[in-house]
């Protein structure tokens, strides 16, 4: 399979990182097509646990070449941190290729994301990630490739600095410079990596970040990210119009979500403390706790109906163990009538009541499972309602935090 997508079908925080990381075993090249350090992909291996935020899932393997494309906007600072951490873990330094075309996150950024409030009314992750993306929408942005040209990178500093404030332009000049010179001989042409592998038939796997219900057109504006999270960001983010021969929906088995915006299977009793404690459901880019509720069905619908999944992985499904029932929600209600569509504005899903299907639970711990035939009765009588519900097959079922806590269905 040369060109798998992996994608979230939620509000991000699905555990794509640990599915990449399972899929890229096989692959030569791992690519992060969208978003920035606002990221939190996390993989628990030999090595301990890695919290990626810009460092693709697959790079941690020493065969598999991490892609950073244009789509995505890059933090020099923090990804010498993030490579520090990996180090720290005994880890081999991954095999990173970045973009010429990605736009850079500098100082000032962050100060305008708290100067505007974006933080604190849409929950973002402090990480200057929209106002990266805003520049760069207005043509006012720096670009990796322009770091080649020190004296015009002083220029539009010495121009920002008059404009935002907020950071000292010739020392950020400084660090840019030397962030050039350690780096620059693995700055290139990303686009053409990739093509260039894909056209010998190597396994590429595109890493996505965020979920689709986050995406800037098709999520719950204004409660969304800054790019393209759907499998249209693939091309979107590379530049190239790849023929996909596996698109990977990525689900949980209840939902979550950071930050604003209307959740309608929130649930804000035991249950919903039940899935935050066992599911150990904190960022792992901010550490805030997650909002947590039942498995959204017409949210999912919706995923697939944009993405056409060709296969969905299951994450979490041992946190259910232990309830007495377990609730799916099949349609919402929208002022008195029954809706099977996902709305598209907040104001609608805001006023969404969820109508639910119930089915038993189970008491049986999961973790030890590795082949369906180990799962209980009810548990895969579950997995059969959402593959049925959703018309998706559910290809890999996640039973633990660890890489090869995974069951192949």
């Amino acid at each position: 399979m040369p060109a798998t997508a992996v994608v979230g079908a939620q509000w991000g925080d699905e555990a794509k990182g640990k599915i990449v990381h399972l899929l890229a075993r096989e692959a030569q090249v791992c690519v992060r097509f969208n978003g920035g350090p606002n990221a939190g992909h996390t993989v628990s291996d030999a090595f301990g646990t890695a919290r990626l935020h810009l460092v693709p899932s697959g790079a941690l393997y020493p065969h598999c070449r991490g892609v950073i494309a244009h789509g995505v906007v890059v933090d020099p600072w923090a990804l010498e941190g993030e490579l520090g951490e990996l180090k720290a873990q005994g880890r081999s330094q991954p095999r990173l290729f970045l973009s010429e075309r990605c736009h850079l996150i500098l100082p000032h950024h962050r100060v305008l994301e708290e100067e505007e409030g974006t933080a604190a009314r849409l929950g973002t992750t402090r990480r200057g990630v929209g106002p990266a993306y805003t520049e760069r929408t207005a043509r006012q942005g720096l670009r990796l490739a322009d770091l080649r040209h020190p004296g015009h990178v002083r220029e539009r500093l010495e121009e920002l600095a008059r404009r935002v404030g907020g950071f000292d332009p010739h020392a950020v000049a400084r660090e840019l410079s030397r962030f050039w010179e350690g780096w620059s001989s693995s700055i290139g042409d990303a686009q053409g990596l990739i093509g260039d592998a894909l056209d010998r038939g190597e396994h590429v796997v595109f890493e996505g970040a965020q979920g689709t219900l986050l995406d800037l057109d098709f999520g719950t504006y204004p409660y969304v990210t800054s790019s393209t999270t759907t499998v249209h960001g693939v091309g979107w983010g590379t530049g190239l119009r790849v023929e996909l021969d596996r698109v990977v929906g990525v689900t949980k088995a209840y939902t979550t979500r950071v930050g604003e915006g209307p959740f309608p299977t929130e649930d804000h009793g035991a249950v919903g403390e039940w899935l935050r404690r066992k599911g150990n459901e904190y960022g792992a880019t901010t550490g805030r706790p997650r909002r947590c509720g039942w498995l959204d069905l017409v949210a999912l619908r919706y995923a697939h109906r944009l993405n056409r999944f060709s296969e969905l992985a299951l994450t979490k499904l041992d946190v259910l163990s232990g309830l007495e029932e377990v609730k799916i929600c099949t349609s919402y209600r929208v002022g008195g009538r029954r809706v099977e569509e996902f709305p598209a504005t907040v104001e609608e899903l805001a006023q969404a009541e969820p109508i639910y299907q119930t089915l038993r639970g189970w008491k049986e711990e999961l973790a030890r499972a590795r082949s369906p035939e180990e799962l209980p009765e009810r548990t895969r009588a579950f997995l059969t309602w959402v593959e049925n519900a959703v018309g998706v097959k559910i290809q890999w079922v996640s039973v633990g935090p660890g890489t090869d806590d995974v069951i192949v269905l």
